[in-house]
């Protein structure tokens, strides 16, 4: 928004706590469109609406609830979307494929607190468990969230991780793209040099080589100088 839309803006925001019983000072006003001015008016007006839809307490609106619904929702909003996702992904794929979602945060949450993807399929593999799966997945995918926790590359599945275990590299599917494909295609891209390093240990011991070398030269370097 520009300062030609802060009338406008003025005349929804009074509106909005007009509705929670509320009234805005002038200084409150300026504030919160100082905070909001990163977006269109358009889209204000939407979260506003939105917010005024939903929302069932009886508070005003904090700038935070408008940046939440602008983004999209809260993060146990997509959190919740997420689990529904994984769920559907394991359903569809199962522990043989190997796959990739399109949230990095998604893929933090199943390696580091689900033990990856196969053990994940396996685990979650009882129907009766799917409830409380939701719960759990979705409360740490909302920490991991707010701590900026992500893990890009692909999740391996049984198929690659038998293949590679026997040395048959050339004989693994790509991945299964899971949710927007382009987005997960970022998101796998992000790490192939690093995958290709993990799964080939005799490259690994080269750039481990190199990096060593890469030292010593500069240990020397320090020697001469001093």
């Amino acid at each position: 928004m520009t300062q030609a839309d802060f009338k406008r803006f003025s005349a929804l925001i009074q509106g909005v706590a007009e509705c929670y019983g509320q009234s805005l000072s002038a200084q409150g006003i300026a504030l919160r469109f100082k905070v909001l001015t990163q977006f269109d008016y358009a889209e204000v007006e939407k979260s506003a609406l939105s917010i005024m839809a939903t929302r069932k307490y009886t508070s005003m609106p904090t700038p935070a609830d408008f940046l939440e619904h602008i983004s999209g929702g809260s993060a146990e909003d997509k959190a919740e979307v997420e689990a529904g996702k994984v769920l559907s992904a394991i359903g569809k794929h199962g522990a043989y494929s190997s796959v990739v979602f399109d949230d990095a945060v998604t893929q933090a949450v199943i390696v580091q607190a689900y033990g990856g993807w196969v053990k994940l399929c396996t685990d979650c593999g009882v129907e009766e468990s799917e409830k409380w799966f939701r719960k759990d997945f979705a409360k740490a995918w909302a920490a991991y969230s707010r701590q900026g926790i992500q893990q890009t590359g692909h999740l391996p599945g049984i198929f690659e991780i038998t293949n590679h275990s026997n040395g048959y590299y050339a004989h693994v599917e790509p991945p299964k793209l899971i949710g927007n494909p382009a987005k997960a295609r970022a998101i796998l891209d992000a790490e192939k040099y690093t995958l290709a390093l993990s799964e080939r240990p005799e490259n690994m011991r080269g750039e481990i080589r190199t990096v060593s070398g890469f030292l010593e030269a500069i240990s020397e370097a320090k020697a001469n100088v001093q």
